[in-house]
């Protein structure tokens, strides 16, 4: 998470040795797509996520475990919306309305027409946490942030055109999978369970 008073995040230490992290926003998203792969095992998912995020194989299946497992925890991090029942367990989050792959165009053009950066060519530069940072602050006039409006607008109220332009709107701009940020970090867990299980063994 971005702050005003630290350094960003470019490295991990490990057993008293420093590992550099590209923690670049394209490197963080392709971490997000393969995790999203039904094909992989939770350790091959692992082995791909450090290659991401560290240009090289891990030797030690402890390193790969606790890398991962920092890594993930670090880029979902939030400023806002952090909550805990009483007893003690995470709140869910709402349902995401969006898909950094499906709404690629949407967010490429946002940023560009806001504030003039071209992302394409800001792959392998751009840290991960100026880009959720500049992500969150796009004006509700981007097109990026219509698209979210359209998806959680409600119908209640609305009669006639105005409805059906609605409900034709929000089947365009729909997304292939809307899954909860539980089932997310469901997903999360079933990896790192698998890979702590395979280092004990």
């Amino acid at each position: 998470m971005l702050s005003l008073s630290k350094e960003l995040e470019h490295s991990l230490v490990y057993s008293g040795k420093e590992y550099g992290i590209d923690l670049s926003f394209d490197a963080v998203l392709r971490w997000y797509e393969m995790m999203e792969e039904t094909d992989l095992t939770s350790f091959e998912k692992a082995e791909i996520g450090f290659e991401i995020f560290f240009h090289s194989c891990a030797l030690d299946i402890n390193l790969l475990v606790s890398s991962t497992e920092l890594i993930a925890k670090y880029i979902q991090q939030k400023p806002y919306g952090n909550l805990t029942s009483k007893s003690g367990q995470s709140v869910s989050e709402p349902t995401k309305y969006y898909s950094y792959t499906q709404d690629a165009e949407a967010i490429y053009a946002s940023f560009l027409g806001q504030y003039g950066i071209d992302l394409v060519d800001s792959q392998g530069k751009l840290h991960w946490d100026k880009f959720k940072a500049l992500l969150d602050g796009l004006n509700d006039d981007t097109y990026f942030k219509r698209i979210i409006s359209v998806r959680v607008k409600e119908t209640n109220g609305l009669e006639g055109k105005e409805l059906t332009n609605l409900i034709e709107a929000q089947e365009y701009y729909m997304l292939d999978e809307n899954r909860s940020a539980e089932t997310q970090e469901a997903k999360l867990t079933d990896v790192f369970n698998a890979l702590k299980t395979k280092a004990q063994s």
